[in-house]
């Protein structure tokens, strides 16, 4: 993630992030000065103290914060314990809180890029597009003449033209899309938080995250689905396996529990499904009941999205 962008994320978390502002202004001022240290001297939002150009913790404790090696562990491990960052004293690792830290994906791809990478997987050449396909792979002796005779040699007459521009433009898109980090960022930001309340869980009570709702906002977008239909399907199967879960009599663990299940939600979507005006207005009611339950504290049956789909439709 580039330098601005981590530094707009930070403020964001400044501002709208209550882990932050439980622990005071002090402790906010502490926290923004780590985030700009890894920033500036870290790799892939993490850094080790005392390696390559990373002064030891020590040094880094008197210089830049003012403070005594033991103050300094102790203001890391009260913000490990809420998530704001991670801290491994064991190997002295600092890094970025997991849902800013980017995916082993992400990493593979930026050092096969260094390697020169490879073609990508669709890209369309004379093997895989059809206008392409009975062109020779290289000039042919003999001028074009020779050329012309080659292709009628080789080439069936077993279709049109429009046909074959058709076929053509079927192969560029169904060619594989790949979201930008901001677009990924944004359908985060949206469905993660309404996910863990539809999990049950609640911001202000609850120190877990929903870093792996980052996954399904990549996964949705790179299926060509849209934000809302990202976030109906989302919501609809944690919703499900609550329900199940709960009737079953089994405790689920943590938000990590439903990461596998939506992910093949996602990719079971019909990318094409509509959706109405209807199904905005019972997911606004939906989430309304969903506030209320979770302010007061889960008391009575969790609210059902697809009883108030029925309501509006009825």
């Amino acid at each position: 993630m580039a330098k601005k962008s981590i530094d707009r994320v930070i403020v964001g978390m400044v501002s709208s992030d209550i882990r932050l502002q439980a622990l005071g202004f002090a402790a906010v001022g502490f926290w923004v000065t780590v985030m700009s240290l890894i920033r500036d001297l870290g790799s892939d939002g993490r850094m080790v103290f005392g390696q390559g150009r990373v002064p030891s913790l020590e040094d880094i404790a008197r210089i830049r914060f003012a403070m005594t090696e033991t103050e300094f562990r102790t203001q890391l491990e009260t913000q490990c314990k809420t998530e704001l960052l991670s801290w491994n004293e064991a190997e002295a690792l600092l890094s970025f809180p997991i849902e800013l830290l980017p995916d082993r994906r992400t990493i593979a791809n930026r050092e096969n890029g260094k390697k020169g990478g490879r073609p990508p997987k669709n890209r369309l050449n004379e093997k895989n597009d059809p206008a392409q396909r009975y062109l020779p792979p290289m000039a042919i002796q003999g001028g074009k003449t020779e050329m012309q005779k080659t292709q009628t040699e080789t080439r069936p007459e077993t279709g049109s033209p429009i046909a074959k521009l058709a076929s053509t433009n079927t192969s560029k898109a169904t060619a594989s899309y790949e979201p930008t980090r901001e677009e990924i960022d944004a359908v985060y930001k949206r469905i993660g938080p309404r996910a863990f309340e539809a999990a049950g869980y609640d911001q202000a009570r609850h120190t877990g995250t929903f870093g792996c709702a980052r996954q399904w906002a990549a996964d949705g977008l790179k299926r060509r689905l849209d934000v809302e239909q990202i976030e109906q399907i989302v919501l609809n199967e944690i919703q499900q396996i609550v329900e199940r879960e709960a009737k079953a009599g089994r405790t689920i663990g943590g938000f990590g529990y439903f990461q596998k299940a939506v992910a093949k939600a996602i990719a079971a979507a019909n990318v094409d499904a509509p959706r109405t005006v209807t199904d905005h207005l019972a997911q606004e009611d939906w989430e309304q009941a969903m506030k209320e339950w979770t302010r007061t504290g889960g008391k009575g049956e969790m609210p059902q999205l697809a009883a108030f789909v029925a309501r509006r439709a009825a």
